[in-house]
């Protein structure tokens, strides 16, 4: 699993919720972009040892509202991303669900902080002999 899987998963729930009135941009929004749109940024990742040589990884991710009518747009769009975002589906089939949402808004932008935990688990890679060679006599 890639940090872009779930970004990609993301977007692809903000457009099932809210539809192709929405731009959605992945890491930086560029020059001369048109609202309304949804800005998605990785802010950070956690790796957490468990026992059996298994990980919890913690991501965080802000899904930033750029709303087209001012303030009490972006205010009233925040609790819609997050009732969105409460779960999300990779393209593998695998659901991941949004824990620990909160958000705010500053300079009219609606900032929406959630996290997307998963386990990792480290898989020995065994050595397997490559080539047999036999050598046999016979009698006669």
């Amino acid at each position: 699993m890639e940090i872009n899987d779930i970004q990609n998963a993301i977007s692809v729930k903000l457009h099932q919720a809210f539809g192709d009135g929405y731009k959605k941009y992945i890491d930086e929004v560029p020059q001369g972009f048109k609202t309304p749109a949804f800005l998605i940024q990785f802010l950070n990742l956690e790796h957490i040892r468990q026992i059996g040589k298994r990980w919890k990884v913690t991501t965080l991710f802000n899904v930033q509202y750029f709303p087209e009518n001012g303030l009490s747009e972006a205010s009233n769009m925040t609790l819609k991303v997050q009732q969105a975002l409460k779960e999300i589906t990779l393209l593998n089939g695998s659901l991941m669900l949004g824990t620990g949402a909160n958000s705010e808004v500053v300079d009219k932008i609606g900032h929406n902080f959630i996290h997307f935990n998963f386990f990792l688990q480290e898989i020995e890679q065994k050595i397997f002999m490559e080539t047999l060679e036999q050598h046999i006599k016979t009698k006669g």
